[in-house]
C-alpha cells in the first residue's frame, strides 16, 4: 500500500439552529455552527487489513493515539497508530483452550497499563498484550437472583468495565432480568447489587421478535431500540436511542439518577404506535421504519479539549425495499459537565453513516472503509 494521508473530500458548511424563537445565540453555543469533513486513510504497509467486519469491537488507548480492533479468521489483534495513521502491528489471539477468548468477538476495551478487556460470545476476561490471559471475570455473583446470576449473556453482552475499581456495569434486558436494573457488579468480592431504571421501560416497549411461518419457512422478524452502557470521566450513563433523557450513576458514591433532556430541535422520546399483531415480515419492517426515521440518540461522547459532552441524534431512511439506498440525517448535541444543554444544532451535508465515533484533540473520527482500506471521516467543529 502506498504510504500516504489521502484527503478524499473535504466541505465546510454554514448553519443555524432551528430552534424555538426563545433559543438565541447567547445559550447556543452551536447557533452559527460550521464544519468541515476530511477523509484520511491508514497505511497498512505491505501488510493487508480484513475489514469484513468493519472494526468491531474496537478501543482507544487511554491517551487516543492508538486504535486496537480485531480481525476475523484468524483472530489477530490490529494496533493502529493514530498520530501517524499507520499500521503498528497485528498479534494472533487463541479462540479456545487456556488463553482463548472465544469464537465471536464482541467488546473491547484498553486499560491504563494495556491491559486488554475482552468479551466474545461465552468469554469475558483481562489479557495482556501477548495475548495471554491474566483473568477470567466471567463470574455468577452473588447478592442478586441466581438465575440472572448464571445468564452470562444478560450479565456481560451490555455492560462497560471499570479498570480502576474492577467492577462492571451491565444492562440486562428485560427479559432477561424481569425487572429494568441496572447491575453493579464487583470482579473481586463475586458480588452484585442492582438499581431500579423504570425509564429504560421504553427499550422493552420499543422491542419485539415475531414468527411467521410461510410456503418458504420459517421468518424471524424483529424491531428495537438501541440501549448503551457508556463510561465517562466521573459517571456512568445508561441511555437509550428512544429517550433524550438518560441514567447518571456517580462512580464514587455510586448514586444514581435520572437526568431530564430537553432539546429545541429534537422530541424528547420516539412516538410510534405499536400494533397489536403483524401480518407479516414486511409489517414488522415497516414499524422498524418508522422507529429510525425519528431522532435515535446515540451515545454521549466526552471532549476533553473543550470539556464538553457530544451527543448526535440520528435519522435513518431505509426506503420501502431493501434495494433503495440508505441515507442519514444528524442533529449535533452538546452539553456542560452538568449535563445542560448548552448547543444543538442540525449537521447540514452529512447523508452518510456516522459509527465507531470517538473524540480525538477535539475533532470527531467516524470509521469509513474506503474501497477495503481502513479510513477516518475527521469532523471538525467551529462554533
Amino acid at each position: 500500500m502506498k504510504n500516504y494521508l489521502l484527503l478524499i473530500f473535504a466541505f465546510t458548511w454554514l448553519i443555524s439552529c432551528s430552534g424555538k424563537e426563545e433559543t438565541s445565540s447567547s445559550n447556543n453555543l452551536l447557533e452559527n455552527l460550521s464544519f468541515s469533513v476530511d477523509t484520511v486513510l491508514v497505511d497498512a504497509g505491505d501488510d493487508f487489513l480484513n475489514l469484513s467486519q468493519g472494526i468491531f469491537p474496537n478501543g482507544l488507548s487511554p491517551d487516543r493515539s492508538k486504535l486496537y480492533f480485531f480481525e476475523n479468521s484468524p483472530v489477530q489483534l490490529v494496533e493502529i497508530d493514530l498520530e501517524n495513521l499507520k499500521l503498528v502491528k497485528k498479534t494472533k489471539f487463541e479462540t479456545e483452550g487456556p488463553n482463548g477468548v472465544g469464537s465471536y468477538l464482541s467488546g473491547l476495551k484498553i486499560g491504563p497499563d494495556q491491559t486488554l478487556l475482552v468479551k466474545s460470545n461465552n468469554h469475558v476476561g483481562l489479557f495482556d498484550r501477548n495475548a495471554q490471559l491474566l483473568k477470567n471475570l466471567r463470574i455468577s455473583p452473588t447478592g442478586i437472583d441466581s438465575t440472572l446470576a448464571d445468564n452470562y449473556f444478560a450479565l456481560y453482552s451490555n455492560s462497560e468495565f471499570d479498570f480502576d475499581s474492577q467492577k462492571i456495569y451491565s444492562y440486562p434486558s428485560f427479559r432477561d432480568a424481569s425487572d429494568n436494573i441496572l447491575l453493579i457488579i464487583d470482579t473481586q468480592t463475586k458480588t452484585a447489587r442492582s438499581l431500579p431504571v423504570p425509564k429504560m421501560k421504553i427499550v422493552d416497549e420499543y422491542s419485539g421478535t415475531y414468527t411467521f411461518e410461510s410456503e418458504q419457512g420459517t421468518a424471524i422478524s424483529f424491531f428495537s431500540v438501541r440501549s448503551s452502557v457508556s463510561l465517562l470521566p466521573k459517571d456512568l450513563i445508561l441511555s437509550t436511542a428512544a429517550l433524550s433523557g438518560f441514567y447518571k450513576l456517580n462512580l464514587e458514591t455510586e448514586t444514581l439518577e435520572f437526568v431530564d433532556i430537553q432539546h429545541q430541535i429534537a422530541a424528547p422520546e420516539i412516538q410510534v404506535v405499536i400494533p397489536q399483531d403483524f401480518s407479516g415480515p414486511e409489517e414488522v419492517r415497516q414499524l422498524q421504519n418508522q422507529i429510525l426515521e425519528q431522532v435515535n440518540y446515540q451515545e454521549i461522547l466526552w471532549d476533553e479539549s473543550r470539556q464538553l459532552y457530544f451527543r448526535l441524534g440520528e435519522k435513518t431512511f431505509r426506503g420501502e425495499s431493501y434495494e433503495e439506498p440508505i441515507t442519514y440525517e444528524y442533529y449535533l448535541f452538546v452539553y456542560d459537565k452538568d449535563f445542560k444543554v448548552v448547543g444543538e444544532s442540525k449537521l447540514e451535508g452529512i447523508d452518510f453513516k456516522l459509527k465507531n465515533l470517538f473524540f480525538k484533540d477535539g475533532k470527531l473520527w467516524s470509521y469509513v472503509n474506503v474501497e477495503d482500506e481502513l479510513g477516518f471521516a475527521v469532523l471538525t467543529f467551529d462554533f
